[in-house]
């Protein structure tokens, strides 16, 4: 739950809308950048998250919590795209 509040806090503070969450997932958008271009560049990163094409949903990553260092290892890399963008 620690570490849900956590990533959820600094997707936060990188622009995502993190929607609420009670289970080991976050489900997260970001205005600026399309979710096909975020999955994208974390998988060149050696991170697999979900991206759904249903319209509805089109825009949403689905996050898995890990362990801490994973989730630091995510972090890290979601900050080097937006600086990259």
């Amino acid at each position: 739950i620690a570490t849900r509040e956590r990533v959820s806090e600094k997707l936060d503070s990188f622009g995502f809308s993190v929607l609420s969450s009670c289970a080991n997932f976050v489900f997260v958008k970001h205005s600026a950048f399309p979710a096909k271009d975020i999955k994208a560049f974390l998988e060149t990163q050696g991170i697999y998250v979900r991206h759904f094409e249903n319209p509805r949903i089109s825009q949403y990553l689905r996050i898995s919590i890990g362990t801490d260092k994973q989730m630091d290892t995510l972090i890290s890399a979601i900050s080097l795209f937006i600086s990259s963008c």
